[in-house]
């Protein structure tokens, strides 16, 4: 299945998850954990969004740019060594340094969030369960009631907004990271082959 027939298939179980909801709470009296139904069925449909934009960006990108920026970076402190240079003549190689930096964990970054996803997709989705059925007790024998959906809920709901901010934070260095990235090292080489050659350096 492909990435796109994927999310759409997620996105057909989340809104047959909701037709479960309209369905279950017509039937019933309310029931504990009800009120929090609109905020996790939010969060899901927030998470396909951003889901689906995540996995659209070139991720597999990471992994060689970071090669990349890294070799260049052991070439260009090689070259540098015994060197001293001032703020202005240092300013490719503070840059290279920052795409170092931003690529370095990325693909750590990118896999983790990829685990992340269906992990919060799969906790959410039990507990949307869990409220729609009446629930007495977890998957670990713990009684629940009240107060255990409205932990649960919070926390869910919690892993969730930091996950779409890690996403988003994720897609940022990868875009920043490999910007102009040939550029970035063509101007550090080229700046620290001209200051080795200057008169007088050692």
């Amino acid at each position: 299945m492909t990435a796109r027939g994927t999310i759409a298939h997620r996105t057909s179980v989340h809104f047959l998850w909701t037709a479960i909801l309209i369905t279950g709470l017509s039937s019933c009296a309310p029931q504990p954990g009800v009120e929090h139904l609109d905020a996790l069925n939010a969060a899901l449909t927030d998470l396909d969004s951003a889901e689906a934009v995540f996995r659209a960006a070139p991720l597999e990108s990471a992994a060689p740019a970071f090669a990349k920026v890294d070799s260049a970076l052991q070439a260009v402190e090689t070259m540098m060594v015994g060197l001293v240079v001032n703020l202005d003549q240092g300013k490719p190689f503070t840059r290279l340094d920052e795409r170092h930096r931003m690529l370095r964990r990325q693909p750590g970054r990118q896999r983790r969030i990829e685990q992340e996803i269906e992990r919060t997709r799969r906790q959410i989705g039990n507990l949307v369960e869990a409220i729609v059925d009446g629930a007495s007790v977890d998957a670990e024998g713990t009684p629940i009631d009240t107060a255990y959906f409205n932990q649960a809920a919070s926390d869910e709901l919690r892993i969730a907004d930091h996950l779409l901010e890690e996403m988003a934070i994720a897609l940022d260095f990868l875009d920043r990271g490999t910007r102009d990235l040939d550029r970035i090292i063509a101007a550090a080489d080229s700046t620290a082959r001209a200051l080795t050659t200057i008169p007088g350096q050692p």
